[in-house]
């Protein structure tokens, strides 16, 4: 009954992302030796990979979660767009050789985003019930 109730949420879909990175590396890695990709896709497909790997990032990886949401999706978008530059039978090829459906990046991509705007929203709740606690606090002591 439980795991129903968080089959939606958007950290339980990252996770199904999350197992889908090794194939996401093994198309990123075919990908970028593969001669029928431009260079300039395949550059964009290297420098997704090189912001995920180095430890200069927007969000710093040792903030749980998030810290780990920003490398996912420079890499997801990488690949998307190293695909883009693919005559469709190479893409194609490349995506059942690990075993990927067409609409899987985009889908994980719109996962990273979901969870993204959900830890985001508790991160407001969260501070503005910091902000409001000292005044609680006042309102309690007041009282008494």
């Amino acid at each position: 009954m439980r795991s129903r109730r968080y089959q939606g949420h958007p950290l339980a879909k990252l996770g199904g992302t999350v197992a889908r990175l090794p194939r996401y590396l093994k198309l990123a890695h075919g990908l970028a030796r593969d001669p029928a990709v431009p260079a300039l896709r395949k550059s964009a497909l290297v420098g997704g990979i090189g912001y995920a790997i180095l430890p200069f990032d927007l969000l710093p990886g040792i903030i749980p979660i998030v810290g780990q949401l920003d490398d996912l999706a420079a890499l997801l978008l990488g690949i998307r767009v190293a695909l883009a530059g693919c005559p469709p039978d190479t893409a194609e090829a490349h995506l059942a050789r690990v075993g990927l459906a067409e609409t899987a990046i985009d889908a994980d991509l719109q996962t990273v985003r979901d969870a993204a705007a959900w830890l985001a929203k508790g991160a407001i709740r969260l501070g503005k019930r910091g902000a409001l606690l000292p005044f609680r606090w006042l309102g309690k002591t007041v009282e008494k």
